[in-house]
């Protein structure tokens, strides 16, 4: 999975693409089956080894809950009020394209909330970087939506020192796998427009 590439197919929040990518690449560090529970203090205990698939982290979040916890879940930490919000099951928090979609319509509504009450034309037009003081308020608002001690800072500093990367094309998550005999809603188109087409397409 590239993450670059999932965000840039999936976000919803289409003023910050840095922001988003900080979010992803600090505290779940790139793992799309990130779990934690907040409510536990992590320097007081040893934090178990993270999941390594969707089923192990939903058994892992579905623990969590059981016993009171707050747990949050997936890429851009999300939690799971937020997933059922949408209208999507817990597991959907897994799979890298809902977790950012969702991540970010929320980003969203912080950013419309932390844009006051300007006129219209002071609205963010897609893909322009948003001035330090909104962003640092669109931080402020997830990291007290979440209950994440510390998230805007260690967000910050990611977004300090983030390294340029190129996205990959062929990574991202709506197109079907070479050996894909079908594809649903986030695999939307085939192989065939990468030269990967068998002997029964045709060519124009």
């Amino acid at each position: 999975m590239d993450v670059l590439t999932t965000i840039l197919t999936c976000s919803l929040y289409l003023a910050d693409d840095n922001l988003v990518r900080a979010i992803a690449e600090s505290t779940s560090q790139s793992n799309p089956y990130f779990v934690i529970d907040t409510s536990v203090d992590m320097t007081q205990v040893d934090p178990p080894p993270p999941p390594k698939s969707a089923s192990e982290a939903l058994a892992r979040t579905t623990d969590i809950l059981a016993k009171g916890g707050r747990p949050l879940v997936g890429l851009l930490q999300v939690p799971p009020t937020w997933m059922s919000a949408f209208g999507r099951e817990l597991s959907d928090a897994f799979d890298p394209c809902t977790n950012i979609a969702v991540g970010t319509a929320m980003l969203s509504q912080f950013d419309s909330e932390c844009a006051g009450s300007g006129p219209p034309n002071a609205a963010l037009k897609p893909r322009t970087l948003p001035s330090a003081a909104r962003r640092r308020c669109v931080l402020r608002k997830y990291e007290e939506a979440i209950r994440l001690a510390g998230f805007s800072t260690v967000t910050s500093l990611e977004l300090r020192y983030q390294r340029h990367l190129q996205p990959q094309v062929a990574d991202a998550p709506i197109f079907a796998g070479a050996q894909a005999a079908s594809w649903g809603p986030n695999q939307l188109l085939v192989p065939v427009l990468f030269g990967k087409s068998d002997s029964s397409s045709t060519s124009k």
